[in-house]
């Protein structure tokens, strides 16, 4: 439902687009879009792969499931973004005020904490995986203030019920299978190399940029959305000035705003 009311250029959404007789249908897994691939064999379905860690190995099941079954008519569109690879742009920024990072749980769940153990070695700042209730996050909270005040940065893991330290080995081989890290654009942070995912060459007949020729336009800044410097730590949502304005949950203009998890979108919820 959130991708839907993502704003591309023109200001021009999927759900303008729907409005207006494309064919975009909402499913809830990739797997529905495997399905609604079997039932029409006739046209090819593009599935959009969004999200990090979390849901691309749900994506590369299913592509190894299309494979099995002889699906043809299916195809993925990834827009996978890695974690690792934004955190270290972010602390290569000199404009960047981050003193610290609460690491995402369910990305957690697949990568673990090494691949966060630069944070620590190598910025000397703390890293802190955190759950989802208000007790996990005042943990995380703690322990990264602790860590502060004793000049002692970690990636420690303050989620273990859900994320194990060494992470899901099984999951990591799939996206391995499947995917190569790639070059991606992250809108308000601009190009960080090697943060996204691309289908590996051996599987372009799945691969929706290469089946149908695709080429992503060039997106320029979006005018007074200051999303970036809310991500660097430079201003609180609060301070963009088209923050509660032109850019709320149900209107979003900046990246931050689109998700309900969002820097913004969350500020804009418990701001209520």
């Amino acid at each position: 439902g959130d991708l839907l009311r993502v704003p591309g250029p023109g200001g021009r959404s999927l759900k303008h687009a729907q409005a207006q007789g494309a064919r975009v249908e909402i499913v809830y897994s990739p797997l529905d879009a495997l399905s609604l691939a079997a039932a029409n064999p006739g046209h090819t379905v593009v599935f959009l792969g969004i999200g990090f860690e979390t849901t691309a190995p749900t994506v590369a099941a299913t592509l190894l499931m299309a494979r099995q079954r002889h699906i043809e008519n299916f195809c993925v569109l990834s827009l996978h973004k890695l974690v690792p690879p934004a955190l270290r742009a972010l602390l290569d920024d000199a404009a960047c005020a981050v003193e610290a990072f609460l690491l995402p749980g369910h990305v957690s769940t697949i990568l673990g904490l090494r691949p966060y153990g630069f944070l620590a070695s190598e910025y000397h700042v703390p890293g802190v995986v955190g759950g989802f209730e208000p007790a996990d996050i005042l943990l995380a909270l703690c322990l990264m203030a602790e860590q502060l005040r004793d000049k002692a940065p970690a990636v420690v893991n303050a989620y273990p019920r859900a994320v194990a330290d060494q992470g899901n080995p099984r999951a990591r081989a799939l996206l391995e299978q499947f995917f190569q890290p790639a070059d991606a654009l992250w809108r308000g942070l601009g190009r960080i190399p090697q943060s996204g995912l691309a289908l590996r060459p051996e599987y372009a007949d799945l691969d929706a940029m290469t089946r149908l020729d695709l080429r992503l336009p060039q997106v320029p800044p979006l005018p007074a959305c200051r999303c970036g410097d809310v991500l660097k730590g430079r201003i609180a949502p609060p301070d963009c000035p088209l923050f509660g304005k032109k850019c709320t949950p149900a209107t979003p203009v900046g990246p931050c705003m689109v998700s309900t998890e969002g820097s913004c979108a969350a500020y804009f919820k418990y701001a209520e």
